[in-house]
């Protein structure tokens, strides 16, 4: 004897009455069959794959992508479908219905060809199809209507199969009443996602009626309920039928010999397995898991399109989740198989009852339908909502309108606000629930400020503390913590608002406890101190205000930390920081100080959130001392350093008396030593004159490089080194020619006429230089511009290569990127007033020092010129040929001055002067 496994999907033949492959008993294959032989295990087909000409797949080796999915539309269009010839020629295929929509078969709509019958539903059997007794129960009942059946062939020669037509019902199904609902542009209905509620209590009503009907009449039991396979009767209605009777099963007969129904998301257990009987229960879980979806809007089960997800999903399915807990409770009663039909109807009478219209409720001028309106309108009242709602006679009217309007909500709230009205905070109280009711997702607040966590923290930064003292003491923030914050929005309400007043109680215990105990260590060290400088600094420590602990400030501190401000938690920190000083700290302080930071360390650690009511103690005590334990500090280095300045200018004092009566001398020898350095200093000044000419000369080549560079852009002639990761900054450069004023009336020729370049080229070479020259040259002075070039050359080629360059005035060959003309006119302007004060000042002291200066201006203007190869000066020689009646100025200028400091000066006369010693002469 053979056997065959059915496995909820292709019936699967083998050798054995238990199937290892899938894990479960098989049953006795028909006596027919026996005589033929076994098809090989890999090639079995499943029957419904070869009436859609499927490649069929190993039950064992389905990817999950190719795993029918238990909510998907159809696979594709009738053309893509092999019917038999027969059923084509008599009806046109509309469309193919999901394969979830039928059992023993597929569905299609269709429409006859030489019949006026209209759409009818088409069903072709799988071959060898046998359907239950109770299908002609049901039908002999009147529970869907055959219009016409009839045999045929498969096309290639296929087996045979039957097939029947049935009359739609006119309300379409309930996937497509769904469908239809979630898309209309005013979104669903349904305050919970769906259908209306009243719509689904009618629907839940009919399919409980639809069951009990089917159980008493016809001892039947329907197996695969779903939106796809429940219609409406008629358009409008919500009378729910099942047409394809082929999933009907007998009650109480054994699974194996019923219809097998497809994996889906409304399957109950009781689908999975063919030991057992069919029973009702089954058929409950389905119902529910229908009603859940049309409730919502969105299926019980979420699971994939896997098999084995799915199956265990149906296994294990979760508690219901539809937004309102009378519902859960009902579907969760019902998938469990503990209510009937009967309880069923009397819950959705009640529901029914208590859903009547009730009058909008009238509150500041307005009429409010919804309970969260007014309660909104009640919150963003401030303080004149609480005021209103302590009215005993506004408590009552809102609590019994609240009762016919939301009967489910808590209104524990207005209970004990009616039970003692005069309870201080009781109508804060009774707002604060409602407001965590009805607004579970708004921002809770107190008479018009926000109490969450940034409200509490920007109450606690404010100088009155009134309105958060007011919070605390209310008791609002319990039912606060019951409103979701922005910080915590995956958290079933605020977890920091959550039990935050003991903690704040219990903070400011130990802050007034230790503030306390470090007041009395501070006086016990003033009276026993005995060093001066730190019984002096002592003393002068007195509070900020009228005692040490300042509730109101230990309360800003202890909010702040208890809620995670990680900006003040830094502040304290860093405040604590200024008061730990090695060597000077107070005894009465160090153990605070220890002790809190140690606790800080150790509840911050791993972690910047809030910190524990211990720490936030601490810290609020330790910050009641923290400004005077820092002006300790001060008062006592600044008396450290008075006492430090006395004893450093006494001992100088005594040191200057020793060394004026070791090391005093006569008047006589004081002259004489002050004649001696004024000869040296004249020997000096008159060496250094003996390089005026050279200063003269420097000076005038430096002043015609300074004119070659204005005229030829302030750039240097070397490219940048390579090295420089960023280009040199942007500067302003001169025009590539100078008029000078007594040109200005001149016009410049046509072809030395260019435009300004948009940009500032990075470097001007050697030879680039000299071609721009020659290139803007007069003609007849072009055979002098090539002598000078010649000669630059020559100097250039003779100079040592370790000078760099190029090099200006010490910056190498790159001219400064700021200011470039700023250093060659200070050198210049040093120069000059060397030149000009070297022989006239009136102290010895000023004309060495302006020789000297002269002497070193003269060396910089010698190095550049030199590393220059004199090419901007002899550049400027050749604009002077260019433009000689400026130059004439510009020599006219220069001669002069060279005439003005060349001529010297008579040598002045020092002034004398009265000094301590009573030297005759000047320095």
């Amino acid at each position: 004897m053979r056997y065959y496994c059915r496995d909820s999907r292709a019936p699967h033949y083998c050798e054995t009455s238990y199937c290892d492959e899938h894990e479960r008993d098989t049953v006795p294959a028909p006596a027919a069959q026996e005589t033929a032989p076994p098809p090989p295990r890999a090639e079995q087909t499943d029957p419904i794959d070869d009436l859609l000409r499927k490649p069929q797949t190993p039950a064992s080796r389905t990817p999950a992508s190719q795993a029918p999915r238990a909510d998907a539309d159809a696979t594709g269009a009738s053309d893509e479908v092999q019917l038999p010839l027969g059923v084509r020629r008599r009806f046109r295929i509309l469309e193919m219905l999901p394969a979830e929509a039928a059992v023993g078969g597929r569905l299609w709509l269709a429409a006859p060809v030489d019949s006026p019958q209209g759409i009818v539903l088409l069903k072709v059997h799988a071959p060898g199809f046998r359907p239950s007794a109770a299908k002609d129960r049901l039908r002999e009942s009147g529970g869907a209507t055959r219009l016409d059946d009839g045999v045929e062939t498969l096309p290639d020669g296929g087996p045979t199969v039957t097939w029947e037509t049935l009359r739609p019902p006119g309300g379409g199904t309930l996937r497509k009443l769904l469908d239809d609902t979630l898309a209309r542009p005013g979104g669903a209905p349904g305050h919970l996602g769906g259908l209306a509620e009243s719509a689904v209590q009618s629907l839940l009503t009919g399919l409980m009626d639809l069951l009990e009907r089917w159980e008493q009449d016809c001892r039947a039991v329907p197996v695969n309920l779903s939106p796809d396979t429940l219609y409406l009767r008629d358009l409008g209605g919500f009378e729910p039928v099942l047409p394809d009777l082929d999933g009907a099963a007998v009650l109480d007969e054994e699974c194996a010999r019923g219809p097998r129904p497809p994996l889906t998301r409304y399957a109950a257990p009781a689908h999975l397995s063919t030991h057992g009987r069919w029973g009702v229960r089954a058929a409950r879980v389905s119902v529910a898991a229908v009603v859940h979806e049309l409730l919502t809007g969105r299926p019980w089960i979420t699971a994939g399109p896997d098999p084995d997800e799915l199956a265990d999903a149906v296994l294990h399915r979760p508690p219901a989740d539809t937004g309102d807990r009378h519902w859960d409770d009902l579907l969760d009663r019902l998938a469990g198989g503990r209510i009937g039909a009967a309880e069923v109807r009397a819950w959705c009478a009640e529901r029914e009852a208590q859903a009547a219209p009730v009058e909008p409720f009238r509150y500041g001028g307005r009429a409010y339908d919804d309970p969260a309106d007014l309660v909104s309108a009640l919150v963003d009242a401030g303080a004149n909502g609480p005021s209103w709602l302590a009215d005993p006679g506004h408590t009552e009217l809102l609590d019994e309108w609240l009762a016919s309007r939301a009967p489910q909500a808590d209104r524990s709230g207005l209970d004990r606000l009616l039970r003692s009205p005069s309870r201080p905070y009781a109508a804060d109280q009774a707002l604060a629930s409602l407001a965590a009711e009805f607004l579970p997702f708004a921002r809770p607040r107190f008479r018009g400020a926000d109490i969450d966590e940034d409200g509490l923290v920007a109450l606690a930064a404010r100088e009155d503390m009134r309105t958060l003292h007011a919070v605390l003491d209310s008791g609002v923030l319990r039912d606060a913590a019951r409103q979701t914050c922005a910080r915590h929005p995956d958290a079933p309400g605020c977890p920091a608002l959550r039990g935050l007043p003991e903690k704040v109680t219990r903070a400011l215990e130990t802050a007034a406890q230790e503030t306390e105990r470090t007041a009395r260590d501070l006086e016990r060290e003033r009276a026993e101190e005995t060093d001066e400088l730190r019984s002096g600094a002592t003393q002068q420590l007195i509070p900020r205000g009228s005692g040490w602990y300042d509730q109101d400030e230990s309360l800003r501190t202890v909010v702040r930390l208890l809620l995670g401000d990680e900006a003040y938690l830094r502040d304290c920190r860093e405040r604590l920081g200024k008061t730990r000083r090695p060597g000077v700290t107070p005894r009465w302080w160090g153990r605070l100080y220890d002790l809190t930071t140690q606790t800080l360390g150790r509840e911050t650690a791993g972690s910047a959130g809030a910190v524990g009511s211990t720490a936030a103690g601490l810290t609020a005590a330790a910050l009641a001392f923290d400004l005077q334990v820092v002006a300790f500090h001060r008062d006592l280095w600044r008396t450290r350093r008075v006492l430090l300045r006395r004893r450093i200018n006494a001992a100088g004092q005594r040191s200057a008396a020793w060394l004026r009566a070791r090391f005093s001398r006569s008047a006589e020898n004081r002259d004489d030593a002050r004649t001696r350095r004024q000869a040296r200093q004249d020997l000096a000044h008159r060496r250094l004159l003996k390089l005026r000419w050279l200063w003269l000369t420097a000076f005038t080549i430096g002043l015609l490089d300074v004119v070659g560079y204005t005229a030829y852009v302030w750039v240097p002639y070397t490219a940048p080194p390579a090295k420089a990761s960023a280009p040199a900054a942007p500067r302003q450069v001169a025009t590539r020619r100078v008029v000078t004023a007594s040109d200005h009336h001149k016009k410049p020729r046509p072809h030395k006429t260019k435009p300004a370049p948009d940009a500032a080229p990075d470097h001007l070479s050697h030879a680039q230089l000299w071609r721009d020259a020659r290139a803007d040259a007069a003609p007849k002075a072009l055979d002098v511009v090539s002598q000078l070039q010649h000669f630059s050359d020559n100097l250039n080629g003779d100079r040592p290569e370790w000078f760099e360059d190029g090099a200006f005035f010490g910056f190498g060959d790159r001219v400064p990127g700021q200011l470039p003309w700023m250093l060659p006119s200070l050198i210049l302007a040093g120069s000059a007033a060397g030149l000009r004060w070297a022989v006239r000042a009136r102290s010895r002291a000023l004309r060495l020092t302006c020789a000297v200066t002269a002497t070193a201006t003269t060396a910089a203007l010698l190095w550049h010129l030199y590393a220059d190869s004199l090419t901007h000066a002899l550049l400027a020689t050749t604009y002077a040929l260019d433009f000689w009646h400026g130059s004439l100025w510009v020599v006219a200028v220069l001669a002069v001055g060279l005439w003005v400091f060349a001529k010297r000066g008579t040598t002045p006369v020092e002034r004398r002067r009265n000094t301590m010693y009573g030297s005759p002469y000047g320095s």
